[in-house]
């Protein structure tokens, strides 16, 4: 049982430190919030296919890859699938932490970012007449993910730290 007057978003006596379940907090919101756009943009390209609509831009314009619809939503539906599975795990506290994990998730998510930053400066500068590099939307929401995949990563440090793990 919590004293009274428990604020888990409390600020702790060393300056500025964040308590941890505040850090927790601002991970999952973070995911949550990065999360739903990447099921609002599979959401507006699959309007798109439907029925187009005006107010959206062209179905064209969501598709970076000549990867088929079909296949392309289905792959979108099972990353939604596993980060529905992983912030229902963070909200649970049923992430075990373990060095690999967040090392994992710091390499593959900061070299899929560096990746996506370079095609985007490369698609508004001088690669703008290659049709991969000159697709903006993908792109922005192909950062989206390497952001998801990096905040998981510092979330599972969070985790070891608070655990006493080594991080190295």
């Amino acid at each position: 049982m919590r004293p009274v007057g428990y604020n888990c978003y409390a600020v702790s006596h060393r300056q500025g430190e964040l308590k941890a379940p505040m850090k927790r907090s601002i991970h999952f919101q973070l995911m949550l919030a990065l999360s739903a756009l990447f099921v609002l943009r599979v959401a507006a390209q699959l309007v798109q296919a439907v029925h187009e609509v005006s107010f959206l831009p062209p179905f064209d314009a969501w598709q970076g890859s000549p990867t088929p619809y079909p296949a392309l939503l289905g792959a979108q539906l099972v990353i939604i699938a596993v980060l529905a599975v992983v912030l229902w795990r963070m909200k649970a506290r049923g992430i075990a932490p373990r060095p690999w994990r967040h090392r994992t998730c710091f390499v593959l998510g900061g070299i899929y970012l560096l990746a996506m930053v370079f095609r985007l400066i490369g698609g508004l500068t001088l690669l703008s007449e290659t049709q991969w590099f000159s697709v903006t939307i993908p792109t922005l929401f192909h950062i989206v993910l390497a952001s998801l995949i990096l905040v998981l990563g510092h979330y599972l440090f969070t985790l070891g730290e608070e655990a006493g793990q080594e991080q190295e």
